[in-house]
């Protein structure tokens, strides 16, 4: 029987959306579903088995218009033990979407997602990390939505800002930010998901990797299940970043996050709140008693 890893651990989260599906033309256009073919049950086992394999759970942003596409999918990873949150109802970006629609968009997904799977859905990651520029701040929605956490907000140039927190935190309204990891200073921040956990040095990832579970850091591990098909199809009609960013290091990337993870404890973005919420109960309750006293 495989021991599973119990000790300091990282969350773990992956969004779930097919391999096509890049903020840009053509393949944000209506009929994109139709035009590129559908691998996404593919990737979906592949992440599964990977999951399995290391012993971890996660917390997984569902597309509502993929859940509809493969309810029996989403079903499934639920009942693997993951959490399901919400990625948007399609993959659009944030900032391309005015206030109402954004705000209807969210309504709609999570009803769907939690119509296929029974449970509640709490947490959110705009596509492309886009609560930037026009919606930095459509965050303020998300409570009375229903949502208790976001991870949206990217500390990084393009994608966010470097000058957000790299460790998760509270807005204002009580809602809990997680922005994924980075590493470096300035201009050569990178992330540490992508492209850059596919090329970077082994031994560089895996002593950050350490050190961030070590610290319960709560900064969460992003996979896009579609990394770990080999088979996929090149991607057409893009720019040659484009192309980089989307599949380079993608062969052996399973074996490879096998290696890297292997021994950390993953768990879902929930199980990480939920434990820091605890903690702060507990440093609070000794103050509370001797201001009471």
């Amino acid at each position: 029987m495989t021991a599973f890893p119990t000790g300091p651990s990282l969350p773990l989260s992956l969004d779930w959306e097919d391999w096509y599906q890049l903020c840009c033309p053509p393949f944000d256009a209506a009929d994109a579903h139709d035009r590129f073919e559908d691998r996404l049950e593919r990737a979906t086992d592949l992440a599964l088995e990977l999951c399995a394999d290391l012993g971890a759970r996660g917390t997984w942003f569902c597309l509502a218009d993929q859940a509809r596409r493969h309810p029996g999918s989403l079903r499934r990873i639920a009942d693997a033990g993951h959490r399901i949150a919400l990625h948007g109802f399609t993959h659009a970006r944030a900032f391309q979407l005015d206030e109402a629609t954004f705000r209807a968009s969210l309504q709609a997904g999570k009803a769907a997602l939690e119509d296929i799977t029974g449970a509640a859905v709490t947490g959110f990651r705009a596509p492309e990390w886009s609560l930037r520029d026009s919606a930095e701040d459509w965050w303020r929605l998300l409570p009375e939505l229903g949502f208790a956490f976001d991870s949206s907000r990217a500390p990084l140039k393009v994608l966010g800002d470097p000058a957000w927190p790299r460790r998760p935190y509270r807005l204002p309204n009580g809602l809990w930010e997680l922005p994924p990891p980075v590493m470096g200073l300035g201009p050569l921040t990178v992330p540490m998901w992508g492209w850059a956990m596919r090329l970077w040095p082994a031994a560089l990832l895996r002593a950050r990797l350490e050190a961030l579970a070590a610290e319960r850091a709560g900064t969460p591990l992003v996979l896009h299940p579609w990394e770990l098909d080999e088979g996929q199809p090149r991607l057409p009609e893009t720019t040659l970043g484009h192309r980089f960013a989307h599949a380079a290091g993608l062969k052996g990337y399973g074996s490879r996050l096998r290696r890297l993870w292997r021994g950390l404890a993953l768990e879902p973005l929930e199980d990480w709140i939920r434990a820091r919420e605890a903690a702060e109960v507990r440093v609070a309750e000794p103050v509370l008693a001797e201001v009471h006293s």
